[in-house]
């Protein structure tokens, strides 16, 4: 079953980043087959070089970011589950903005880590000193000689392992007390000449209990200074433990995002480190579209290599149409071609151009005789042959679409047959009196025409802002999503309310009949200042003048339908001309049968020829107006690049005969 969405707004066909891998001495091979098969756009000599560098700068990336999610991990306190929703749609970026933010996490970390490791090696110190008071203490000595610098003599307090005290201890004096301050690693008040000191003194400043500070003459006190610091290091050490705890937890997602993006980057790429390192395999790099991926893979492995397809953030794109459609992308092409996250309006676009060049052109004669003359005039103006058959094709549909119309006008060459038509299939659409009659019967059907084409204008750009919005929706823009609402309403409101007001009968949605007019004038009104207060935000200083043409714009829209009419109207008078002509020229000779209805025939013929050059050109021009600007320009910006495959094409040549 066809999709849906290929029926009315299509998404384009989105080229994928491909890199193939193949032997060295087959890549020639590889790429013609490539090229004959029209699959792969390749990259330039010059940027071909750049995507390698690129990738090895990839790879590298994805390892350091490996190593970084590797290292906070780490500092877990207990493995974590999280689930990976969405992957961001540039890999490259997302892994780039990861790793900088996770390297901004794991340098806090660190320094709050170092924080810790000094704090705690100063409770440890503390905790060491603490038990020389206690000695001291308990030997009931009366006070503590911890630290002096002499001209004879200097004593030091260290801490440290046991080989490294003992060896201090040896170039000292005398040790005042050398305690086991935890196993390994001792505490010592050790007393050095000074001469000897200065020999000792980088190892012996290293080892040195910091006790600047500390009330040094009384035990009692020194003994509850020492405790109080060291609580507070152990409960600050304690504190930034847990600070690191909590950074790392309040990063886990990303954590997890970003090991996932660095695995996905070396198992997507990782294959091509060994061409852009080989002297035997061969790396060629380019765009594929996602719709031919598997023939690319199948050419890479029956060629014993490998293909490997990467998203990017600005692919080119081609058109994804049915074949009915494909005509039509002409149209697309003069806006330009759809980006990868636009809906192509190719299907959306075809459908209004045959109702609008229908409606301008109503008439089973002139519609046959676009049909024929199509494929008989066209190739003397259109060289290219694509082009060509393209809009013999639009030129096919339209004709068909414009008999169509000529059936319920009763229009068959005006009513030269068309009086005919009129007897078997009644007139649905506004039609002209034969040879145009009086001006009483004229005016009512050019006002009915006219009342056609304004409410065709009013219902096409309500659905073309309806498409707006939707297309802001999904973007997520809010401000183009709050834009076009106030539009709508504007649209919804103003009808019914300039009925209420100006007694213009213009409200085709019937809003008057369910809601009393003193309501819809009031909400027409309140739309209309809070569009204008709102341009005046968003769009400022100019908002607050420029609105006024946002309002004047929609209006303007639905009147440039009035051409619809006008054009219509306009190829019918001139066709009921040449048949008023026609008729008076045969009344001449009405006497010979036979010879007027030659002459008639041949005028006929010949005047409604010229009728149709001239008239089938006006709705062509049209039409296509009101589709690029009344239409696709309220939600289409058609910024994208087509993919273009090296191919070629085979040429039929003919060849002997005279």
């Amino acid at each position: 079953m066809v999709e849906l969405s290929k029926l009315f707004l299509n998404r384009p066909d989105v080229g994928v980043k491909t890199y193939i891998v193949v032997p060295a001495d087959i890549a020639d091979r590889v790429l013609d087959e490539l090229v004959k098969k029209s699959l792969l756009e390749p990259l330039p000599a010059g940027e071909a070089r750049r995507e390698a560098e690129k990738l090895a700068e990839r790879l590298e990336l994805a390892s350091k970011t490996a190593k970084l999610v590797q290292e906070l991990s780490n500092r877990l306190a207990a493995p974590v589950e999280v689930e990976v929703k969405e992957l961001p749609w540039d890999l490259d970026q997302g892994l780039a903005k990861l790793y900088n933010e996770l390297l901004d996490t794991l340098r806090l970390v660190r320094g709050l880590e170092r924080e810790v490791a000094e704090l705690e090696q100063r409770a440890e110190r503390l905790a060491a000193l603490k038990k020389v008071v206690d000695a001291v203490e308990g030997r009931g000595a009366e006070g503590l000689v911890l630290e002096y610098d002499g001209d004879i003599v200097v004593v030091r307090t260290v801490y440290g392992s046991r080989e490294e005290v003992a060896k201090l201890e040896e170039a000292s004096l005398k040790t005042l007390t050398r305690l086991e301050a935890q196993p390994g690693k001792d505490v010592a008040v050790l007393v050095f000449e000074r001469e000897s000191y200065e020999r000792v003194r980088e190892e012996a400043e290293r080892l040195r209990v910091e006790v600047a500070g500390l009330p040094l003459g009384d035990l009692r006190q020194l003994k509850l200074t020492i405790e109080e610091r060291l609580n507070e290091a152990r409960a600050r050490a304690g504190d930034l433990r847990r600070k690191v705890g909590e950074v790392v937890s309040g990063k886990v997602y990303e954590i997890a995002l970003a090991k996932v993006l660095a695995e996905t980057v070396e198992s997507k790429i990782g294959v091509l480190r060994d061409a852009l390192e080989s002297r035997y395999l061969t790396l060629i790099a380019g765009w594929t579209l996602k719709s031919r991926a598997k023939e690319v893979e199948r050419v890479a492995r029956e060629n014993r290599g490998v293909a490997l397809f990467e998203e990017s953030p600005d692919p080119p794109v081609e058109f994804n149409n049915l074949k009915p459609f494909k005509p039509f992308e002409l149209f697309t092409e003069i806006m330009g071609y759809p980006s990868p996250t636009e809906w192509d309006p190719t299907p959306l676009l075809t459908y209004l151009y045959l109702v609008f060049f229908s409606l301008m052109f109503p008439d089973v004669g002139y519609g046959i005789g676009l049909i024929i003359g199509a494929r008989l005039v066209l190739p003397y103006f259109v060289e290219n042959k694509d082009t060509l058959r393209r809009l013999i094709k639009i030129a096919t549909y339209a004709g068909v679409t414009g008999i169509v119309t000529g059936l319920l006008s009763g229009n068959f060459f005006g009513s030269l047959l068309g009086s005919y038509v009129s007897m078997v299939i009644p007139s649905v659409l506004p039609s002209l009196p034969p040879r145009l009659g009086s001006l009483e019967e004229i005016g009512p059907q050019i006002i009915r025409y006219i009342g056609l084409a304004l409410l065709v204008g009013y219902f096409t750009v309500l659905f073309a802002h309806t498409i707006a919005l939707l297309r802001n929706l999904s973007m997520r823009n809010k401000t183009g999503l709050v834009a076009e609402v106030l539009v709508i309403s504007l649209m919804v409101t103003g009808p019914p309310a300039i009925k209420s007001v100006l007694k213009f009968n213009v409200d085709v949605l019937g809003v008057a009949n369910l809601v009393p007019g003193d309501i819809v004038v009031y909400a027409a009104v309140g739309v209309l200042v809070a569009y204008a207060v709102f341009k005046s935000v968003v769009d400022r200083p100019f908002g607050a003048l420029l609105w006024i043409f946002d309002v004047l714009g929609v209006m303007a829209d639905v009147l440039s339908f009035v051409r619809i009419a006008g054009i219509a109207i306009g190829g019918a008078i001139m066709a009921e001309l040449l048949n008023a002509l026609i008729a008076n020229t045969t009344a001449i000779v009405s006497g010979f049968s036979v010879a007027s209805f030659m002459v008639g025939f041949l005028m006929a013929i010949t005047l409604h020829i010229v009728n149709l050059g001239l008239s089938s050109i006006s709705p062509f021009v049209h039409s296509l107006r009101l589709i690029m600007y009344e239409v696709s320009s309220k939600f289409y910006e058609g910024s994208g690049r087509r993919i273009l495959p090296a191919g070629v094409r085979g040429l039929v040549v003919k060849v002997g005969g005279s």
